[in-house]
Formats: structure tokens, sequence, C-alpha cells
């Protein structure tokens, strides 16, 4: 399964709202609260010493990314462009790898990266097909 897939089949468990703010508030709020939920087995496992379980954390961020699937949705982007928009700000950022100075030029990097025919493809892209 891909994202694309992911996303059109999640669709189905959106509850439909009459008013397009109370389902982004909804989706955001909800969004925030799945990622306090995996911050919570994350705080037991560091400060109570529980051992971290993976099926229960796994469950909770399928629940992040539902919510996220979810926003786009409504938002009408593609989320699987969303995810290639990130991965390649992250490359052109970084170049494969992480470093302090490439870190604090991220800013520069990214303007540069807005200047790529890449970028523009994938901005133009990630409204989702009518």
């Amino acid at each position: 399964m891909n994202i694309k897939e992911y996303q059109k089949r999640t669709y189905i468990a959106i509850q439909p709202h009459t008013d397009k703010k109370d389902e982004l508030l909804n989706w955001s709020i909800g969004l925030a609260e799945e990622c306090g939920e995996v911050m919570n087995h994350i705080k037991h496992h560091c400060w109570g010493n529980e051992e971290i379980n993976n099926v229960e954390i796994a469950k909770e961020i399928g629940d992040v990314m539902w919510y996220l699937s979810a926003l786009c949705t409504i938002l009408n982007l593609d989320l699987e462009t969303v995810a290639k928009l990130n991965m390649r700000k992250l490359e052109h950022r970084f170049g494969g790898e992480f470093t302090e100075e490439k870190s604090k030029a991220r800013h520069k990097q990214e303007l540069k990266f807005k200047d790529t025919e890449e970028y523009k493809e994938l901005i133009n892209s990630l409204n989702l097909e009518d």
C-alpha cells in the first residue's frame, strides 16, 4: 500500500462536519492529542522505567498518521506529495547527513530549494486530484 491509497482508504473513517472550521479544529486537536499519547508512552519509559510496548506505540503513531491524513484531506492536500516535499526539503538542507553547521544554515538552504524546478513542481502537485 502507498500513501495515496492510505489517504483514500482511511477517508471512510472521517466524520462529516457541516462547517470546515469545525473540521479543521477537530483534526488539529485530534492530531495534538494523539501526539500527546505517543509522548505519554515515551514519558513512562524515560521516567517510569517502563518498557516501550511497540505494539501500543505503533497504534498511537498510526492514529497520528490518520489525523495527518484527515487534515490533508480536508485541506485538499495530497499526503504523498506533502511527504515528498518534506523529504526533499530535508535532503536539500542536510545533503545526506545532519551537522550543526548545516542546521544553522537550513533557512538559507531552504531559500535555495524554493528556487528549484523540483520545488515548483512539488508545490504545483500538492492538491489532491479531482
